[in-house]
């Protein structure tokens, strides 16, 4: 039987990917202005921008948001 991840960094790459898909995930389906805040502060909770920007395809994908 043939391993899948063949070399450390096939497997670095591989976890990198799932890393980056979670992320989006998260913006995508549950932020609420956390990830912006850690940059602007408090207003990023105010101006909301990932939940706006997103706001249509989290309802299309099932998710609430408000």
């Amino acid at each position: 039987m043939e391993k899948i991840l063949r070399t450390p960094a096939e497997a670095w790459a591989v976890g990198g990917m799932i890393l980056i898909a979670v992320l989006a995930l998260y913006v995508l389906a549950f932020d609420q202005g956390f990830l912006p805040s850690l940059a602007q502060g408090a207003p990023a909770f105010d101006l909301n921008f990932f939940h706006e920007a997103f706001h249509d395809a989290r309802h299309a994908a099932g998710f609430p948001c408000h």
